[in-house]
């Protein structure tokens, strides 16, 4: 099996609906997928949402700790199980 050394595009544009995550690759695709794909951004606020940082291939969220490449947008990959349970606790109201 021979890899493939070519770096994942870079991003150029983010967008968060109701229904997608899409990014817009410097090749000319856009790549996306359910919100609910990862939770961290799901549960967010909309001004958590949108203060994202681009760096090259990747999108971070620094208020959330969130952080996805192009790759793994193209790839469809799901945010890790354990993020993804650290959202849900921080959206989770406390007990009386």
């Amino acid at each position: 099996m021979r890899l493939n050394n070519t770096p994942p595009p870079d991003v150029t544009a983010v967008k968060i609906t109701d229904d997608r995550l899409i990014f817009d690759l410097e090749d000319g695709r856009s790549a996306s997928v359910p919100p609910a794909f990862y939770p961290t951004l799901m549960l967010a606020t909309p001004r958590e949402r949108k203060n994202f940082e681009i760096c090259h291939s990747s999108v971070y969220w620094p208020k959330l700790d969130c952080d996805i490449n192009s790759e793994a947008l193209l790839r469809g990959a799901r945010e890790a199980r354990r993020y993804a349970e650290k959202a849900r606790k921080r959206k989770l109201p406390m007990a009386a």
